[in-house]
């Protein structure tokens, strides 16, 4: 249940702020009309909210394309993410400062769990809930795995300081 609520939690919360915004405006006995406009005026901003933070699309369109980028030889991020997950809309900056920080170090590999490879690499690789991240190190073997992005010492365990 945790896995599925945190999946769709913003589609959830966004549901049920629509659902209670209705009852509460038919509870103070707005008319029906004052009620839909203002219905639609949430699903808007609700809506628009999702659209300007989503965290987007998967970066390999197939399974050997992920394992390939994870055995080359370099340290991998790879993010697990829900375009309708709440955390992983919210943790949407600071993975991405995290990223660019680390870029020029890491492969970095985003895959959607909502898209047929990442399914796959789901079950391959035994995923819990969303945002999940698993550090790889430079053999392809996972050193740490998290729901929070992780930190400079968790990063060293994958690209340890020369």
């Amino acid at each position: 249940m945790t896995a599925l609520f945190n999946q769709f939690s913003y589609l959830f919360l966004g549901l049920g702020l629509l659902a209670g915004f209705i009852i509460l405006l038919r509870w103070r006995r707005v008319q029906w009309r004052g009620t839909l406009l203002a219905g639609a005026l949430l699903i808007a901003v609700v809506g628009g909210g999702w659209l300007v933070v989503r965290p987007g699309v998967s970066d390999v369109d197939t399974v050997q394309a992920a394992e390939e980028i994870i055995h080359n030889g370099k340290p991998t991020f790879l993010e697990f993410f829900s375009n309708y997950c709440l955390g992983c809309v919210s943790a949407r900056p600071t993975v991405d400062a995290l990223v660019t920080d680390i870029q020029d170090d890491f492969n970095i590999l985003r895959i959607d769990i909502h898209t047929e490879q990442g399914r796959a690499l789901r079950e391959k690789l035994g995923f819990s809930y969303s945002p999940e991240f698993i550090l790889f190190d430079t053999n392809g073997q996972e050193v740490w795995r998290g729901n929070r992005p992780p930190t400079a010492d968790q990063l060293a365990l994958a690209a340890p300081l020369s």
